[in-house]
């Protein structure tokens, strides 16, 4: 068993070995119990991996994190910004205009579909829906509103009265095809657009997006 007042000092050469360990390999390697390793790394400062469900961990003195504050140990990935969830929030808060599941997959190098839609219906984030699929923005109201509009823009005051007429004249028709028959008469408009446009008005729970 290593001796209270070294423990510190074996933690290091431990970890000169290899960067990243689960806890289980460190107790054994130390011949302490759990709740004095996890005591140790506390003393020592640590990092547990984003991915891996957090069971990684190294010493606060060994990564060498990327600008976004992310960094990998071969496919064990650590971030500066807490485990996963802390990260997914770090990251769309401070986006300009959300992220969609393909863009936060190009940031942390994990697939984050499943825990966006649990994030989601915690309320911890928003989402918008899009002709592409979901964007996830902040749960500011302010930074919402400015990511929103930055992603799908509202139309102009032109378009929005030739979107509203078309709708008033055909009110059974869905975004798509409100899109469609505006482009017929060559004034393109997409369907986000529209969507923006009828949440904006609050119109949109009588809009069918087929």
């Amino acid at each position: 068993m290593v001796k209270k007042r070294d423990s510190q000092t074996e933690l290091c050469r431990i970890f000169k070995r290899k960067k990243c360990y689960t806890i289980d390999e460190l107790t054994k390697k130390l011949n302490y119990s759990q709740i004095s390793t996890r005591r140790f790394l506390k003393q020592a400062g640590y990092y547990s991996s984003y991915t891996h469900n957090s069971k990684w961990y190294t010493l606060k003195s060994i990564p060498n994190f990327s600008k976004r504050g992310i960094w990998f140990y071969q496919n064990i990935g650590f971030s500066l910004h807490g485990n996963l969830t802390q990260t997914i929030l770090h990251f769309i808060d401070s986006s300009t205009q959300g992220l969609t599941v393909k863009e936060l997959y190009e940031c942390l190098a994990v697939p984050c579909y499943t825990i966006l839609n649990l994030m989601s219906k915690r309320k911890q984030i928003e989402r918008l829906k899009t002709v592409n699929g979901f964007v996830y923005l902040s749960i500011d109201f302010e930074k919402k509103q400015k990511q929103t509009s930055l992603r799908v823009p509202l139309p102009s005051d032109t378009e929005a009265v030739l979107i509203l007429v078309e709708f008033i004249k055909h009110p059974d028709y869905s975004i798509l095809e409100i899109a469609s028959t505006l482009t017929k008469q060559g004034i393109p408009c997409e369907s986000d657009t529209i969507e923006r446009l009828f949440s904006h008005h609050n119109l949109k729970k009588k809009v069918k997006c087929r």
